[in-house]
């Protein structure tokens, strides 16, 4: 398995970088950490609030020939486009990864290609300046890749090695409008095959299975069965979500966008100021639930991904704040 030392950052592709900060500063309360300009893209930085020790990075086009057009108008449009990871030794990481039957996918290869429909192959040895200057001082920086159709479940991971890009400055969003984050608690990722992936997390990344919904629970055609795994580093989980039956919203959403990240779930602290947070700021919520597990009460609820920028979110609050639960 690759040596992780932290997951550094997710990265969300939309079509234009300012609505999309303004929107995370004013209802997501994160902090702005600086903007940048690279081959085919324009991205900024954010801080996400609480103890995750992670960053938010927001990518767009420069132009209409960018490459990351392809990616917004193929199936995964506006959303979630890689989780990057900092690893102690990039030769490692490609051993480990060859050692799984996945071929890293680095320096020489078109990571443009990462963004076209299905069948898109690499082409040509051009490396497009990735989110954080893969290209220092006229050389490539130690970066390698598990492509989304090759290896990554649809989902692109980057892998580097070396000094952190930038490390978050932990704070505490005490802002009254704001959704109130203390952390980033999971990111749901869609599947066919829940034991598969959840097999491929933790032989890939170390994760450890923490949580497998059991055979003898039936949910509904509609629901889905899942599988949760988490980070060596604490800092997150990924919930495997597979459909329960053919009529179920995750085989109509694989159907429509093949495996890939389906929500992003964040804790909040308060779960009043987060319902009045979006209210505030227009922003209806759906799906709204609450219950117990453990004895300790929580609160569920969803934003739709017409008022995030593209992804749908969840956000939750728990009794005990900061406990998996």
């Amino acid at each position: 398995m690759i040596d992780v030392v932290r997951f550094d950052h997710v990265s969300m592709v939309v079509p234009e970088i300012d609505p999309q900060v303004e929107l995370l500063e004013s209802l997501f309360g994160f902090r702005y950490a600086g903007r940048f300009e690279e081959g085919g893209l324009i991205g900024a930085n954010l801080d996400v609030p609480g103890h995750s020790g992670m960053s938010w990075e927001v990518i767009a086009p420069d132009g209409p020939d960018s490459y990351l057009r392809r990616f917004l108008d193929g199936p995964q449009g506006t959303g979630i486009h890689h989780l990057a990871l900092q690893v102690r030794d990039i030769q490692q990481a490609r051993a480990a990864l060859r050692a799984e039957g996945v071929e890293p996918w680095g320096a020489g290869d078109d990571l443009a290609a990462t963004t076209g429909t299905a069948g898109d192959e690499p082409a040509g040895d051009a490396v497009p300046l990735d989110a954080h200057g893969a290209r220092e001082s006229g050389r490539v920086r130690d970066v390698a890749y598990i492509h989304p159709r090759r290896g990554g479940h649809g989902l692109l991971f980057q892998l580097y090695a070396g000094q952190p890009w930038h490390v978050p400055e932990p704070f505490a969003d005490d802002r009254a409008d704001t959704l109130g984050i203390i952390a980033i608690n999971h990111l749901a990722h869609a599947s066919s095959d829940r034991m598969e992936l959840a097999r491929w997390y933790a032989q890939i990344f170390g994760m450890s299975l923490v949580y497998l919904q059991a055979d003898s629970v039936v949910p509904p055609a509609s629901g889905f069965r899942t599988a949760v795994v988490e980070a060596s580093t604490g800092q997150l989980r990924i919930e495997v979500i597979a459909p329960a039956g053919p009529d179920s919203f995750v085989a109509g959403f694989l159907e429509r966008r093949g495996p890939s990240i389906h929500h992003v779930t964040f804790e909040v602290e308060d779960w009043e100021r987060a319902v009045a947070a979006c209210a505030h700021h227009g922003v209806a919520l759906f799906g709204e639930r609450d219950g117990e597990t453990r004895g300790v009460p929580w609160r569920e609820a969803f934003i739709h991904p017409r008022d995030t920028g593209g992804m749908l979110v969840q956000f939750f609050w728990q009794a005990e704040p900061g406990v998996w639960i």
